[in-house]
């Protein structure tokens, strides 16, 4: 933190108007960071607007704030600051970027290791688990009370980016945090059956359907799902139906990586992918111009479905090859070189 923090919040008291840019494709950690921004700064008597490419998901929609959303392309107008949160590159906002006058004050706040340090100020913390916790110091240092509308939306950024506290992420910090949002009025059930309790009967039977379509490797240590475009369209349910589908393979015993395939406009596919333990699946991305965590990631590549998925499940076994390649040189992980034994040309079990 130290003198990022210190610029920033700086920066931020002394900016009338603030522009806060979230990334393409949001979930809970772009948005809950970037509402929690906006309630505090417009708390503070800032013009404030949040402005997003994509649509808020229909399990987001009822954050405090999100209704104020605006979806656009590119913006209407100057500010005197530009807010970027958890986006790795200007591209992942969108051209929400492009045509801001040259010399503007651009603020980049975010967690990924990747970040390319875009902001007039940058303040990157890898060992955040979220972007979410990152705003949280920022409304301390910036002395400002934590709200219950606040405290919600850091709670939601917070909880889907460490997978309910689920992923190896999660540390005595974020849960200390966790818990000083809850004594600030955040309720953690009420926040469970709003991002997880409301899926249609429709999503459902798109789940049981792919997941007696669900793969394995040979060797257990790979699973993944395939949503095509035909198959969504017959369902009946929009594209948000797929978030969080992705827990369910790397559910199964013995899953070290787990991947989503989704067929996208454009004869591109969509790939999610997560993993367990010293997997680095952001390693697997950033070769696709993908982008994420260790052990969470995602990135879209053109071609067809069976094409993508080769040359994906090709990368992902490279990197249990080289895995294996460590463990036998003395300076491995501790896992094991039969992650690698299997072929993308295999025959998948199901």
């Amino acid at each position: 933190m130290g003198r990022d923090l210190e610029q920033i919040v700086t920066a931020l008291k002394q900016s009338a108007s603030v522009a806060i840019l979230s990334h393409v494709r949001p979930e809970g950690d772009t948005l809950g960071s970037a509402l929690g921004c906006h309630l505090v700064l417009q708390s503070m008597g800032k013009e404030v607007a949040t402005f997003n490419p994509d649509p808020v998901p229909k399990n987001l929609r009822a954050l405090p704030g999100a209704a104020e959303v605006i979806r656009a392309d590119q913006l209407p107008r100057p500010f005197d600051c530009y807010l970027a949160v958890d986006a790795t590159d200007p591209k992942r906002v969108g051209g929400l970027l492009n045509g801001v006058p040259p010399g503007s004050l651009v603020i980049n706040i975010d967690h990924h290791i990747s970040n390319t340090q875009f902001g007039t100020y940058n303040w990157v913390d890898p060992e955040a688990a979220a972007t979410g916790e990152m705003i949280y110091h920022l409304i301390e240092a910036m002395g400002i009370p934590l709200s219950r509308e606040v405290a919600t939306n850091l709670y939601v950024a917070i909880l889907t980016d460490t997978g309910s506290f689920h992923y190896a992420n999660t540390t005595p910090r974020t849960l200390r945090i966790a818990a000083t949002l809850i004594e600030a009025g955040a309720v953690p059930h009420e926040v469970a059956e709003l991002l997880f309790d409301q899926r249609e009967a429709e999503e459902l039977r798109l789940l049981g359907t792919l997941l007696t379509r669900m793969q394995l490797s040979p060797d257990g240590a790979v699973a993944w799902i395939e949503v095509t475009r035909d198959l969504l369209e017959r369902a009946r349910v929009g594209r948000d139906a797929l978030e969080d589908l992705i827990t369910y393979p790397r559910s199964v015993k013995g899953v070290k990586v787990a991947l989503l395939f989704s067929e996208v406009g454009g004869q591109g596919v969509r790939i999610s992918l997560r993993s367990k333990g010293k997997v680095d699946v952001a390693a697997v991305a950033k070769v696709f111009q993908g982008g994420g965590h260790k052990n969470a990631a995602g990135c879209t590549v053109m071609g067809s479905l069976p094409e993508v998925r080769e040359r994906i499940l090709g990368e992902v076994r490279r990197v249990f090859t080289r895995i294996g390649d460590e463990r036998a040189d003395g300076h491995g992980s501790g896992a094991s070189p039969r992650f690698a034994s299997w072929s993308t040309r295999s025959s998948a079990k199901t």
